[in-house]
């Protein structure tokens, strides 16, 4: 599997042909490289109708002096993309198999073919600190584009300045760019600019709702799950390649279609729901074996790391360093399997299955009749009933139990675990709701999520204790430094379940379910 790269850029389209502007009092910036000139070419790859620009995402085969290679570029947050690179090969028909798999979600197994071809003569200059290092790099790119459908499209030429900056300097991009836009420049959307050169594509009409009156119970709700399943799509390509949070991201938005179709049952037939739900849950299942493994990972070198401090080398009480070595290998080894578990997920048929049942369920929907009914007499008391099931779970909780038995057969026999996905569910309900209560259901979503986070924080320190535990019989003089570690997890078990009631009764409260009524 190619490697991801992640990189902090913004593009700008100039106000002129000249060199970007750069240097000067730009913080942790002491000089600038000589110009140098390089000739770049790419052939962009997608489906017909473009589906990879719309979905933000790129195949493109570069050659001339740029580093030569396909990439793939996957939109992150703000400024920030991923990319994958890949070998140059033989091929230029199609793109090669490793990236038409990372793009299934965008353009569902569909070939990958060039539609665009680009070159850009570009002016390079690396911005240094005191050191000589490169902290950032200028290019001022004169671009020319041309669609290769049909083969007498026309030309189009623009310049563009772009910014790359390492070790995530935001601080330096964002004064960069502050000072271009100060010339005029004004920040480009380059996936855009390229579907104006291919004279874009129609917006797809919106299929869901079936007719639905847009107040009723049925619209509001289908408008969630398909929101939903849009954001399971766009963390598709990035959980194939453990982009960070992905996995998390794409589990979330699992969750969230689980809590919508449970907590609002009575508006679709039982059969169909009850499949989808099945099969989310499958896929959350796998999903949570790999995030689980990233946070618990995070959590126990965090703690090793509290330990080092103060640490005296030679006193027979461990080293906590190489404990977190031990972690490391122990938790790295689970991480691989899981994250392999997620893409073998993501390749098969099931999950493909999946994709297509969430798709049509949303377009064309199994209703009721309760579902042409008023979205706020018909909604309101169903999250009145998910917030209901938060409470009964609530009481099965025992206030003086202990943690000896819970990570012992079933988890989800668990009265905590149960309680915890009350909650999501809860939350989920509300979440589709803020259309039709605004800033009241947001309050008590965030009540929700503050409920969850302690029973989260209380499952991980389970599992923290059994990683510690586990690595005890081999650890010699580390064993002291993980009973220390267990010890703190221990204690942060009873603050958590301490800070259970309260969490609890500020979810309850009467006051912040007024809008249920």
């Amino acid at each position: 599997m190619p490697s991801p790269r992640l990189a902090l850029t913004r593009t700008y389209l100039a106000p002129s042909a000249d060199e970007a502007p750069g240097g000067g009092e730009l913080p942790g910036v002491a000089d600038v490289s000589p110009a140098r000139e390089v000739r770049g070419e790419e052939t962009h790859y997608d489906t017909a109708d473009l589906a990879l620009a719309a979905a933000g995402a790129s195949v493109r085969r570069q050659t001339g002096d740029a580093p030569r290679g396909w990439v793939l570029e996957l939109p992150g947050r703000g400024p920030r993309t991923h990319q994958v690179r890949h070998a140059l090969g033989r091929a230029v028909r199609t793109a090669p198999a490793a990236l038409q798999r990372l793009t299934w979600a965008a353009a569902r197994g569909r070939t990958l073919g060039p539609v665009l071809q680009l070159t850009a003569d570009a002016t390079q200059r690396d911005l240094l600190d005191a050191d000589g290092a490169v902290v950032a790099r200028l290019t001022t790119r004169r671009v020319q584009a041309r669609p290769l459908v049909p083969e007498d499209s026309a030309t189009q030429a623009w310049a563009e300045w772009q910014a790359e900056v390492v070790d995530g300097r935001r601080d330096l991009l964002d004064a960069i760019t502050a000072a271009w836009e100060e010339r005029g420049a004004e920040e480009s959307d380059r996936t855009e600019q390229l579907r104006t050169v291919l004279d874009g594509q129609e917006e797809p009409e919106d299929g869901g709702g079936a007719g639905l009156d847009d107040r009723s119970a049925g619209a509001l709700v289908l408008g969630q799950l398909a929101h939903d399943v849009s954001r399971l799509l766009a963390q598709d390509p990035l959980a194939r390649i453990d982009a960070p949070g992905a996995v998390h991201a794409l589990r979330g938005a699992s969750r969230r279609l689980t809590g919508v179709l449970r907590s609002f049952a009575p508006l679709f037939s039982d059969e169909p729901r009850e499949a989808l739900l099945g099969e989310l849950e499958w896929l959350t299942g796998v999903l949570s074996a790999a995030r689980d493994a990233e946070a618990l990972t995070e959590r126990l070198l965090a703690d090793l790391d509290e330990e080092a401090t103060g640490h005296v080398a030679g006193s027979g009480l461990g080293d906590p360093a190489a404990v977190a070595e031990s972690v490391r290998a122990l938790m790295g080894e689970r991480h691989g399997a899981a994250q392999a578990e997620v893409v073998a997920a993501l390749d098969s048929g099931r999950y493909r299955a999946l994709v297509a049942s969430l798709e049509a369920f949303v377009a064309d929907p199994p209703l009721t009749r309760e579902a042409s009914r008023s979205a706020r007499k018909t909604l309101l008391p169903l999250a009145a009933d998910a917030h209901r099931a938060v409470k009964n779970t609530q009481r099965d909780v025992d206030p003086d139990g202990d943690d000896s038995d819970v990570s012992a057969g079933d988890p989800a026999a668990d009265p905590l675990v149960r309680l915890r996905r009350a909650a999501e569910d809860a939350r989920a309900a509300a979440g589709a709701l803020v259309p039709l209560r605004g800033d009241d259901v947001e309050e008590y979503a965030d009540a929700l999520k503050e409920l969850t986070a302690v029973l989260v924080e209380h499952e991980e320190t389970v599992a923290a204790r059994a990683v510690l535990e586990e690595l005890v019989p081999t650890a010699g003089e580390g064993a002291f430094v993980l009973g220390r570690v267990h010890a703190l997890e221990e204690v942060r078990s009873a603050v958590a379940r301490h800070d259970l009631d309260g969490a609890w009764d500020g979810a309850n409260r009467k006051k912040l379910r007024k809008w249920m009524s």
